[in-house]
């Protein structure tokens, strides 16, 4: 019934980009949860989880980074010991904090990395931030599967031929280019690739061994179950769609 849970942080982020989804969220579902354990609710997510048959629980974040949680260890520990063993957990990242919390972030079954550029000045058009993640370096140390979420709008899409190549040198095997939640607007892939497949209702292409999805929200077919910091749980996909 559901493809995967998110569990949900809140609170003051590493990171200041102009089209946070947090921006979009009922402020009341996002209160600062970075020192709390366990998040609100929690338990009664767990059950959740377990009368559903989820295998897929994802760390994320609304207004955060999750690798900023004070106890995201202690909280992967907490659910490795009451949910099934052959549970999978999955980090969703800026990984500005990957190298310096590596030991946490090999933890995890899987991370995906939001990145929209390697060029300073987009990144900082994009992320508000300084500083571009090392992707070689953490592709490098990580000892689990790294997908990149790369966001395209105006300020980098005449990149994204040179960013894939990049990624595809780097060794990358999985991305994801994805437009704003509602954007209508239209913008090439790779000149010349034709899509190859689907997943949940989004394009599938290979470029020399590199997968790309085209992720649009609106046409995505997954489901989700999701633990808000406040506590509130919502079986709605679109976080922005949820309302208390």
């Amino acid at each position: 019934m559901f493809d995967f849970a998110n569990i949900l942080f809140a609170g003051p982020c590493n990171a200041r980009c102009p089209y946070c989804i947090g921006r979009q969220i009922d402020p009341r579902l996002s209160v600062n949860n970075l020192t709390e354990f366990p998040p609100r609710n929690l338990d009664r997510f767990v059950e959740m989880i377990i009368k559903h048959e989820i295998r897929q629980v994802v760390f994320t974040g609304t207004t955060t980074d999750p690798q900023l949680y004070r106890h995201e260890a202690r909280l992967l520990d907490f659910l490795h010991n009451r949910l099934p063993a052959d549970t999978q957990y999955a980090l969703h990242t800026n990984a500005r904090l990957a190298l310096k919390k590596l030991g946490t972030f090999n933890l995890y079954d899987r991370v995906c990395i939001s990145l929209p550029t390697f060029n300073a000045g987009t990144y900082m058009k994009m992320m508000g931030v300084r500083g571009v993640p090392d992707l070689a370096a953490i592709l490098d140390r990580a000892r689990v599967p790294i997908k990149v979420s790369c966001l395209v709008n105006d300020d980098n899409v005449a990149e994204i031929p040179e960013f894939v190549a990049h990624c595809q040198l780097l060794g990358l095997r999985r991305l994801v280019l994805r437009q704003l939640y509602g954007e209508r607007g239209e913008w090439p892939i790779i000149e010349g690739l034709s899509p190859r497949g689907e997943y949940r209702g989004n394009p599938v292409y290979d470029y020399h061994g590199l997968e790309i999805t085209r992720w649009d929200f609106d046409h995505s077919e997954s489901t989700s179950i999701n633990l808000f910091s406040s506590g509130v749980i919502s079986e709605t996909y679109l976080l922005a769609e949820t309302r208390i």
